[in-house]
């Protein structure tokens, strides 16, 4: 069976699908999506042509405009069902890429006792231990295999 969804109104199709897992916004549109529930410093919006869910963060490093996220898992609709560290770790890397360069590691070890990684280059850290030094423990996947 083939399911046909077409626009009755003719519009442009909604932008969900092509929208990166994260990015600033930088359009006004999408802090005009109906918010669905808030915490302190994030919300979940609803696109209000698909529905789909999208979590604002205004991350605390930062002092610019807000970030939205793709929640991780898919079909999360409340903000206690959202992982943060996996739908923020693509924003995470990025951020740490714009100040340590390309994310290499190196042949020394973490400088957290009993961890096993290698340090990143420009950092005494190991990723996960770089991303929870950083951004907050609750960001780095360090109680799971990585």
């Amino acid at each position: 069976m083939l399911l046909v969804v077409v626009d009755v109104e003719g519009g442009p199709p909604c932008a969900c699908t092509a929208r990166p897992s994260w990015a600033r916004i930088e359009d006004e549109a999408v802090m005009h999506w109906p918010v669905t529930e808030m915490a302190e410093w994030e919300e979940l919006r609803q696109c209000p042509d698909c529905g789909r869910a999208w979590l604002t963060v205004w991350p605390e490093e930062t002092e610019g405009a807000p970030i939205v996220c793709r929640p991780k898992p898919d079909g999360a609709r409340r903000l206690r069902e959202i992982d943060r560290a996996a739908t923020l770790r693509k924003y995470c890397l990025a951020r740490l890429e714009e100040h340590l360069g390309e994310l290499k590691e190196q042949k020394l070890p973490c400088k957290k006792v009993e961890c096993e990684g290698r340090r990143l280059n420009g950092s005494s850290y190991c990723l996960e231990h770089t991303i929870a030094q950083r951004f907050g423990r609750q960001l780095a996947m360090l109680d799971r295999a990585h």
